[in-house]
């Protein structure tokens, strides 16, 4: 039997991750680039629109053509002609013309402006009388409005969404560098586990983390590959294991990290070469029965076999290493939601531990305001109920009713 011999903070944990180098770089179609990383600067090559473009219907005119006018006292133009969409317009508009402008066309060379159709009054004789001024620009988007032609539009380790894809798309750019997807390993082991298509016996449960850890790294952008159910033997163990960082860059084991007879995890982790224990118990509650190992750029994880602790620290420490291997150079904005809320009720908290709670929270008034779903850490009930969790600070004691708190939403 092993005691927890090298528990670690949280600090302890995230200092020795923080070498981890990203994955290798892969060219990919922008149409599956959604939540990926960018391994390189993106530049626009060419201006955005490219054209001077009219943003309503009306006319395209000189601006200075309108000064003046009013209802009362209308300045005639003579319509020069009709810009059709996507077309380049084949005429040039002098002082005392116009022409018809749809949105979103290409302003004629001579216009510096587009007067709305609501402020004009067709004649006779090709003729329009425009009731109102403009100035230089309105109603136009210049060619380099949107993007300049050598900017930097994207950094290298920017996390790609969906306005960013349409800005490539605008561009032209149909593909781009990206750092690989993180590949994790999923494995549950345990006695008492079984498949979820069975019936369980009494006193076996049916496995949960696998697909649990396994959205979770999906949410993330990481690909789980679930290596099954395995038995509380050594050589097995070890065997899946080497599968599994064969297969993989992270390995996630839930269950066999407690202190028994029968767990296994820290001895197996311990009888491969090259590899380094990190932890094996963390000053987190719930999670603190978890080990860490290290073998390179391949870390291993022995996840408490409780489902909510497997999923606090998933939340805690894993965001942040998928975050490193996919090369995002913002970490905070790796899958995290923050609100800002106030406690409704007194928390004791133990000292020299960071303790993360369940909290409901709702709208009252101008104010969120979050509620204790308090329960045993066994419970995946719990987390269905709750929104999210507050972490109280391993040097506090507690927190009182009515103070602000921040939430980490799911």
């Amino acid at each position: 039997m092993h005691s927890f011999f090298k528990v670690k903070t949280a600090e302890d944990i995230f200092e020795s991750l923080r070498d981890i180098k990203p994955l290798r770089i892969e060219k990919v179609h922008i149409t599956n680039t959604l939540n990926r990383v960018l391994a390189t600067d993106i530049i626009a090559q060419e201006d955005l629109p490219g054209f001077n473009r009219s943003t309503v219907d009306g006319y395209a005119l000189n601006a200075r053509d309108t000064f003046g006018a009013s209802e009362g006292l209308p300045t005639p133009l003579y319509i020069r002609g009709e810009v059709k969409m996507g077309e380049i317009p084949n005429f040039t508009i002098k002082r005392g013309e116009c022409c018809l402008m749809p949105t979103g066309g290409m302003l004629p060379e001579g216009a510096d402006s587009v007067l709305m159709v609501e402020y004009s009054q067709v004649l006779e004789d090709g003729m329009v009388e425009i009731t109102r001024p403009v100035s230089p620009l309105e109603n136009v988007i210049q060619s380099d409005d949107d993007l300049k032609k050598g900017q930097v539009i994207l950094k290298k380790g920017s996390l790609l969404r969906p306005q960013d894809l349409g800005v490539l798309a605008g561009l032209g750019i149909i593909e781009v560098d990206v750092f690989t997807r993180p590949k994790a390993a999923i494995i549950s082991t345990g006695e008492e586990v079984v498949y979820i298509e069975q019936t369980p016996k009494p006193g076996q449960i049916r496995d949960i983390n696998s697909y649990t850890i396994g959205a979770l790294c999906n949410s993330l952008g990481a690909q789980p590959i679930y290596l099954g159910i395995i038995r509380d033997k050594f050589d097995d163990l070890k065997a899946l294991i080497e599968k599994g960082l064969h297969k993989s860059d992270v390995v996630l084991l839930s269950g066999g990290s407690s202190v028994g007879v029968k767990d296994l995890t820290l001895d197996v982790f311990k009888s491969f070469k090259n590899t380094k224990i990190l932890a094996h118990g963390v000053s987190i509650s719930p999670g603190k029965p978890t080990i860490i190992a290290r073998r390179g750029n391949k870390t291993l994880w022995g996840l408490p076999g409780h489902p909510s602790s497997a999923m606090i620290i998933f939340d805690v420490f894993l965001r942040y290493l998928l975050g490193k291997l996919s090369g995002l150079s913002n970490l905070d904005k790796f899958g995290g939601r923050f609100l800002e809320a106030e406690i409704d009720r007194n928390i004791d908290s133990v000292s020299g531990r960071d303790d993360y709670i369940r909290v409901k929270c709702s709208r009252i008034g101008e104010r969120w305001v979050a509620t204790p779903i308090l329960g045993k850490s066994g419970l995946i009930s719990t987390m269905v109920e709750a929104d999210g969790v507050i972490k109280i600070d391993m040097n506090t004691e507690g927190i009182y009713k009515g103070e602000n708190i921040r939430v980490m939403l799911f």
